[in-house]
């Protein structure tokens, strides 16, 4: 199977499992594109993982706040994957709780069965005018050992030159682990189409005690054969103790 095979070569990184770590951003563009590197992200997670959130930006459907799926399981060409729904209605109670079909969810899926054959999701997708640090809050209350994925690409269709220093900025301010920093370096032009999952995850992190974060891997669609003049980036990261 095409799809095995290629997410199974994504996660033979030969890497060790930081095994305290709540959560982590990794990219969810085509696998031809940031395969690799989200690959390495969940090389790098901890082994022990029973439930993940994957938190992930909406790119189909406008709508305010955060919404959670409304289904019991994610078909895959792997199988199906379960959907805690213990902590999904929990956390659902206090979200707009929608139907939708976002890849940037989606993706992820076939990393999880592989990683942790036996883990649930919880689909959490974000609208606009999301409160960052209510929602970790949430996340913290419903689902508090689940492992926290922030499903986020980089800059867009930028010369190589360009989207690498952009990039720069944006990861120099996810691993300063302040999310106003990391706020900052939007403002001043970085680039992040799952800023509200990857703030998210920050304060969760903090919530959890955590005062660092690790870059793992960067790359651009370049680095795939796509050409420099319009180019996008990925960034896996961790959150750590």
């Amino acid at each position: 199977m095409e799809l095995l095979d290629m997410v199974t070569g994504f996660l033979d990184t030969g890497v060790s499992p930081v095994a305290h770590s709540p959560g982590m951003v990794v990219p969810h563009a085509g696998y031809i594109y940031s395969g690799r590197t989200a690959g390495l992200g969940f090389s790098h997670a901890p082994d022990s993982v029973k439930t993940v959130v994957v938190c992930a930006p909406s790119h189909r459907y406008p709508f305010n706040g955060a919404a959670v799926l409304q289904v019991d399981g994610v078909e895959t060409p792997l199988g199906v994957c379960s959907v805690n729904r213990e902590a999904a209605d929990a956390l659902a109670e206090s979200t707009s709780a929608i139907v939708l079909h976002e890849h940037s969810f989606e993706v992820m899926v076939p990393f999880i069965q592989l990683r942790w054959p036996e883990a649930e999701v919880v689909p959490l997708i974000t609208g606009i005018g999301v409160n960052c640090a209510r929602l970790a809050e949430k996340v913290m209350d419903t689902a508090e050992n689940a492992y926290f994925i922030a499903s986020s690409d980089l800059s867009h269709f930028h010369p190589l030159e360009t989207a690498e220093k952009l990039d720069r900025k944006a990861i120099d301010g996810f691993l300063t682990m302040n999310p106003a920093l990391f706020e900052r370096s939007l403002s001043e032009g970085a680039e992040a189409c799952g800023r509200d999952p990857v703030l998210t995850l920050m304060h969760l992190g903090a919530l959890k005690g955590c005062t660092r974060a690790m870059e793992i891997s960067y790359s651009t669609s370049a680095d795939a054969g796509a050409g420099t003049e319009e180019v996008v980036g990925y960034f896996a990261g961790m959150v750590t103790e």
